[in-house]
């Protein structure tokens, strides 16, 4: 092949690659009408954020593939998004075996928060999609500092055993 027919024929083979790799990745992406996805903010209290990320991940693909993962990704503190992040990590952390389960759960219930200075926690009981009850801890953080001063945020989230009837009435 002559020295010009070469790199036009990669260059046309490059771009056939890249238009139909395309449409994957547009696939995973939220579509650019898609609604805004809760978000921090001062007013929302430590309770209210348990239940965004819970009613989020209740109906994990709506309005888009893997938006209830993301609002819990929103949610997440500074400290904690630098253990789990990026988002695509973040992702693959949550459907992983300890947290899969929570996606597209039946139902939940919140026990009372339990706050101690700008600390919070949380107990959530679930029921899964194959009707298993499951348990996670909650502890969010009052940001103290950087973009989101004065915001509960998500700083660890972890399965427990079947805690006791006096547990679950916090």
């Amino acid at each position: 092949m002559s020295n010009f027919v070469r790199p036009v024929l990669s260059s046309v083979l490059v771009l056939m690659l890249l238009a139909a790799v395309n449409p994957m990745y547009a696939a995973m992406s939220p579509p650019v009408d898609a609604p805004e996805l809760p978000q921090p903010n001062a007013e929302r209290q430590p309770g209210e954020v348990v239940q965004i990320i819970i009613d989020a991940l209740s109906k994990n693909d709506y309005p888009f593939p893997d938006a209830g993962i993301e609002t819990t990704f929103n949610f997440a503190s500074p400290a904690n998004k630098v253990n789990t992040g990026p988002l695509e990590r973040f992702v693959t952390l949550v459907k992983g075996p300890v947290f899969g389960k929570m996606i597209n759960h039946r139902d939940s219930t919140l026990s009372k928060v339990i706050l101690e200075g700008n600390k919070a926690l949380c107990l959530v009981q679930l029921v899964g999609e194959n009707n298993q009850t499951l348990y996670f801890a909650f502890r969010l953080g009052l940001q103290q500092e950087g973009d989101y001063v004065g915001m509960w945020l998500t700083e660890a989230v972890w399965p427990l055993e079947a805690p006791g009837e006096d547990v679950l009435a916090l």
